[in-house]
């Protein structure tokens, strides 16, 4: 009896701190060459050569968050289930399917919005990517975010990570029809395109972000391409690829590019990645 009575006392006693979540948000922005990104918008300086742009699609699958404490230790967030998180993948949304962006769709998001153990953090941290297990499945069955097939290459090769789609606004008649900067899995092995790997890609090219100094409440993450496409030419492509960098080995457009994705490329080693920063 006594025993009982004590079980029953405890179950009423509130959760320890230990076992506690607190609510985190944490705020991105996207821009181009510095700029507000905005369907509508034109935007100049962009490239090797200088470029005038039109940003046309500006997409992006994040995963694997976690806030840093000042230790360096790393607790998960738990994301919010929503339209646009689920089962710990978030699609971050800047385009809103007007002007330009008429491959895309109406509703934005420019925010990840969870839980994390209670505590004092200093950082964040995070995939730009959709997990292995997650990546090759039938995009037409899947749920919202991972039902769109606009972000999709195909089962072998899994999803678009980043999809950040850019066109020349002078280029020559004869120039290419986009400069496309897409992240994705290469060197997948499958019976066919429709065909989802068993085995993880040789290139998964999951993108790790971190910064150590980070907080939710008053900075924000911005999302800028062109710090990574510095080096290349918005208004040339090399013949038989496709436009821009899609991550593909056979692509010269992708050697400057890759490395400042944090990506290794062929026999490239891997720099800081550029796209994302705090301010």
């Amino acid at each position: 009896m006594k025993l009982a009575l004590q079980a029953a006392l405890a179950a009423l006693l509130p959760a320890t701190a230990a076992f506690a979540d607190q609510d985190v948000k944490i705020n991105f922005s996207a821009e181009i060459g510095g700029h507000p990104f905005a369907c509508d918008a034109t935007f100049t300086g962009i490239g090797s050569t200088g470029a005038a742009v039109r940003g046309t699609d500006f997409r992006l699958y994040v995963s694997d968050v976690a806030m840093i404490a000042a230790d360096g230790t790393r607790s998960p967030v738990t994301l919010t289930e929503s339209a646009f998180q689920h089962d710990g993948v978030a699609l971050l949304d800047f385009e809103d399917g007007s002007a330009a962006c008429d491959n895309g769709t109406a509703p934005l998001n420019t925010q990840l919005a969870g839980t994390v153990a209670e505590g004092s953090y200093t950082g964040v941290a995070f995939n730009v990517g959709v997990p292995f297990e997650m990546n090759h499945g039938d995009p037409t069955t899947a749920p919202t975010p991972l039902n769109l097939t606009s972000m999709f290459w195909n089962w072998r090769g899994g999803y678009k990570f980043v999809r950040i789609d850019m066109v020349p606004t002078d280029k020559a008649e004869s120039g290419p029809k986009g400069w496309f900067l897409h992240l994705g899995s290469t060197m997948c092995k499958s019976g066919g395109k429709t065909d989802a790997p068993a085995a993880p890609c040789k290139n998964p090219n999951l993108m790790a972000v971190s910064f150590d100094g980070f907080d939710p409440a008053k900075q924000t993450l911005v999302i800028d391409p062109a710090p990574v496409v510095a080096e290349a030419d918005m208004r040339s492509n090399t013949p038989q690829t496709s436009p821009g960098c899609m991550s593909f080995l056979n692509d010269p457009d992708c050697d400057t590019v890759m490395t400042k994705l944090g990506l290794p490329f062929k026999d490239i080693a891997a720099g800081e990645q550029q796209l994302i920063a705090v301010r």
